[in-house]
């Protein structure tokens, strides 16, 4: 039985007068008790823990009765409106919605068919995360964001049917039992049921053999917030701030968020406020993986320093970034370009780094590395999945490099921001010599450890920036309108 369910109903039964008076409490119980055909004795403990016990008892008997006996009898201690309340409180607060009853579609769900949905859906929950990314890539529409499956099964109960016939509301409940829901055999039997009636069958099985596919987590896919910086172009110092959550590690669906203009000096301000709109859509998860915050951005930019970038958090002085998340930079440019080559490179490459046990990499200097012969010889051995750059990203420096790097579709690319750090190479080289799937953290503990540093090698973690462009996980990078 969900913990939320039981908490919420004791929290509203202990503020009234039928439970907090002893007598009318034994009578309460009573009712329900003789409602239902169980047996309850009386604890002898603090109120609210009675409550919470006998509640939870309740509650699983006969799934939704348990929770209809409590309603009901609240309405004859405490009069019709009072029980009434107590049900639009409890929808509300748990699922997120507060109508009695689910929406009844006459030739779609009869009412039955819904009540026992949403029993189902009630005892067998899935993570809220998870369950919107895999559900958005299924359905293509917009889904609320608060709503978890009882809540979501009201709002699409009310949406069009898909082009192969089945319902969004049948689309949901096949999810949810993909996502290994308590109750997914009882799930599928009730879809079955349905489908089998509306002569829908075929189309059944081939939409659950899809969503099978689609519920299988990739590892490479964090939790992420995703910060394009887009500069105008128009002679202002002016920036378009667009970010995207991804909410469910596993599940590349970023949802996109309203773009906010604003300027480098006050990019920190919006990146506050995607990161508190990251949190809203993490919160809810079932699990606690890290958190990737991915800067997009225009050669111009790639070396700025992003990471030590200072949010203020509620009641506490503003803390780097990077001590919070794992933060990454991607190109812009790149992201833009629709050449069909490029993105073949691209993509090869960085399959060649994920199946390898560590980059292969060059190193790039000025002062010994011609760029065209240095760019030729990348070009030529496709191995190479990682550039190390001697000097900073920055015109005339290192920037020409990176951008030919990128055009060879090399992914991975490190380098000390500072200018004149040849020492550095070496301690990045030592970090390239990680498994590709441990670099995000090995970057993110180098940058923490370097906090506490007043000198040493490790103080290159203050400084270094760290390109991870993975070229499966894209979001709409198209130019803002003039």
């Amino acid at each position: 039985m969900p913990l939320r369910l039981v908490s919420v109903l004791t929290d509203e039964l202990c503020a009234l007068s039928c439970v907090r008076e002893a007598r009318q409490r034994s009578l309460f119980i009573s009712l329900v008790c003789d409602d239902l055909g169980i047996q309850w004795i009386e604890q002898g403990i603090a109120v609210r823990a009675e409550m919470a016990t006998f509640v939870n008892q309740a509650l699983q008997h006969r799934g939704s009765e348990g929770y209809r006996a409590i309603v009901e009898c609240v309405g004859a201690l405490e009069g019709r409106e009072s029980g009434e309340s107590l049900d639009r409180l409890v929808r509300r607060a748990v699922y997120g919605v507060e109508s009695r009853g689910l929406p009844e579609l006459p030739g779609v769900f009869a009412a039955e068919t819904q009540r026992r949905a949403w029993e189902l859906l009630t005892l067998g929950p899935v993570p809220r995360p998870v369950l919107h990314s895999v559900l958005a890539g299924e359905l293509r529409i917009a889904l609320p964001d608060a709503e978890g499956p009882v809540g979501l099964f009201a709002h699409l109960a009310e949406q069009n049917a898909q082009p192969d016939g089945l319902p969004p509301a049948v689309v949901l409940v096949e999810v949810v039992a993909a996502l290994g829901s308590s109750q997914a055999a009882a799930l599928q039997a009730w879809s079955e049921e349905w489908a089998e009636a509306a002569e829908l069958t075929g189309a059944l099985r081939e939409r659950r053999a899809r969503i099978a596919c689609g519920a299988v987590p990739d590892s490479t896919v964090p939790r992420a917030l995703v910060v394009m910086v887009d500069p105008a172009h128009d002679g202002t110092d002016r920036i378009y701030v667009r970010h995207w959550v991804n909410a469910a590690a596993g599940f590349w669906q970023p949802r996109a968020f309203e773009p906010q203009e604003t300027t480098l000096d006050r990019l920190a301000p919006a990146v506050l406020r995607a990161v508190r709109h990251g949190e809203a859509q993490w919160a809810g998860a079932a699990e606690d993986s890290p958190v990737h915050v991915e800067f997009v951005l225009p050669h111009s930019l790639l070396n700025h320093d992003v990471a030590r970038l200072k949010i203020a958090a509620d009641a506490f002085e503003p803390l780097p970034l990077h001590l919070r998340f794992y933060i990454h930079l991607r190109s812009l440019d790149r992201m833009r370009v629709r050449d069909a080559r490029q993105l073949s490179l691209w993509r090869e490459r960085w399959r060649t780094l994920q199946e390898a046990p560590a980059a292969e990499t060059y190193r790039w200097s000025r002062t010994t590395d011609p760029l065209t012969q240095w760019q030729e010889k990348l070009a030529r051995n496709p191995r190479v999945t990682g550039v190390i750059l001697q000097h900073p990203a920055e015109r005339g420096h290192g920037l020409e490099a990176l951008a030919a790097a990128l055009t060879e579709g090399v992914g991975l690319v490190v380098w000390d921001r500072r200018p004149d750090t040849p020492q550095s190479v070496e301690l990045l080289q030592l970090l390239l010599g990680h498994s590709p799937g441990q670099l995000p953290f090995k970057v993110h503990q180098l940058r923490v450890q370097a906090e506490t540093e007043e000198v040493g090698r490790l103080l290159v973690g203050r400084n270094i920036a760290f390109l991870w462009d993975d070229p499966n996980r894209l979001v709409d990078c198209e130019e803002m309108p003039a």
